[in-house]
């Protein structure tokens, strides 16, 4: 299988499967329809099952559960891959393996025989229920409550801004109990649980991202994930691998957009800037890339040796966002008006790499993450 990329010499054949396997995916997916679903904000739920038919959407998982039994960097070229091509599914599908970690690492064997197959095959998706109008980086100002009274939990409370949250099956909710922050595993039919407001965001459309009320919701006490007291644990151990996924995706943005810039360039060579100014730029561009791609293929890997390293993956996703925002305003500034249109995806890739500035923990607690570590 060729490749062209500097660094995919460093994977092995398996990781390659499954890069190729997102290739053709990718592929098979026309430019019009990813650009349908950007302009409606509407999420592709048969794509979404095509995508979880092939493994994509339980790759690191066992085969007992239903998953594909591959590695997190094989997980993070797929959704690299993704990111390149803008593929309408991508966001979500990352945020339901993120979702399928803490029930995977934390739940009952009751738990996981319930929902992780049913995941893996696409009939459920899941969602991740952690950010509040008051708490977004800070886990520690979570305020939505909960109570046992008799055999149920009762939720009250709001999340903001939840992937997939006007579109998902099951969330991954934290909620206050009198131990502490506690999570949950919450069905979508669950009395007193509604989807809220449905935000049309600048970047990451089609996700359903919307907000989510708990008006003294009922769950079972079978609901509860891990020990009550410990939900700060749950979430940082998947908000880690995360950033990972995250980082990987920006790496794709990254290539996307030179992927624009050449196809632009091809399409209509006249251009105001000299040959001398697109090479310095694009090879800086590149040369950033593949650092930032290196730095995130490493934290993947140590996910993959059991050795989760919270800085690593702070410093991926700090890095791999900057330079794909860097690299799609570049880009842009280099075509000038002709890279706006949507076909090149680079005004597209402009407004995502934004959000992933942003969220899963924003770049700014990204640098006091790593600055702690040290100091």
């Amino acid at each position: 299988m060729p490749i062209n990329d500097v660094n995919y010499s460093l994977f092995s054949n398996s990781q390659l499967n499954w890069l190729q396997a997102a290739r053709e995916f990718a592929a098979s997916v026309s430019r019009a329809e990813i650009i349908k679903c950007d302009k409606e904000n509407q999420f592709p739920r048969d794509l979404f099952e095509s995508a979880c038919k092939i493994g994509f959407g339980s790759l690191p998982f066992p085969p007992n559960y239903g998953g594909a039994n591959g590695d997190y960097v094989s997980f993070a070229l797929v959704n690299e891959e993704f990111a390149r091509r803008c593929l309408p599914v991508m966001s979500s599908l990352g945020v339901h393996v993120l979702s399928q970690e803490p029930i995977y690492n934390f739940g009952t064997e009751e738990q996981k025989a319930k929902y992780l197959r049913a995941c893996s095959e696409g009939k459920t998706l899941a969602a991740f229920a952690l950010t509040e109008p008051a708490a977004g980086s800070d886990t520690a100002a979570i305020e939505t409550s909960a109570k046992l009274s008799g055999d149920k939990y009762i939720l009250n409370g709001s999340k903001i801004f939840i992937t997939s949250g006007s579109i998902a099956d099951i969330y991954i909710v934290f909620a206050r109990l009198p131990e502490g922050i506690t999570a949950f595993v919450v069905e979508k039919d669950s009395p007193g649980f509604s989807p809220g407001q449905k935000f049309d965001m600048l970047g990451m459309r089609g996700y359903g991202t919307c907000e989510i009320v708990f008006s003294d919701c009922q769950i079972s006490k079978d609901s509860l994930l891990g020990e009550p007291g410990k939900g700060r644990k749950v979430a940082l151990s998947s908000l880690a691998r995360g950033r990972v996924t995250i980082a990987a995706q920006a790496i794709g943005w990254a290539r996307g957009a030179l992927d624009g810039l050449s196809r632009c360039l091809k399409q209509s060579p006249e251009t105001n800037q000299s040959e001398n100014t697109i090479d310095y730029i694009v090879g800086d561009l590149l040369a950033n890339i593949e650092a930032a791609s290196a730095l995130t293929y490493q934290a993947a890997k140590a996910i993959d040796m059991k050795q989760d390293n919270i800085t690593l993956a702070a410093m991926a996703k700090l890095k791999a966002t900057e330079i794909a925002m860097k690299a799609a305003d570049s880009c842009l500034s280099l075509l000038g008006t002709d890279g706006l249109e949507p076909e090149y995806f680079l005004e597209k890739i402009f407004r995502d790499a934004k959000a992933g500035q942003i969220y899963e923990g924003t770049n700014q607690i990204q640098h006091m993450l790593i600055a702690r570590n040290l100091l």
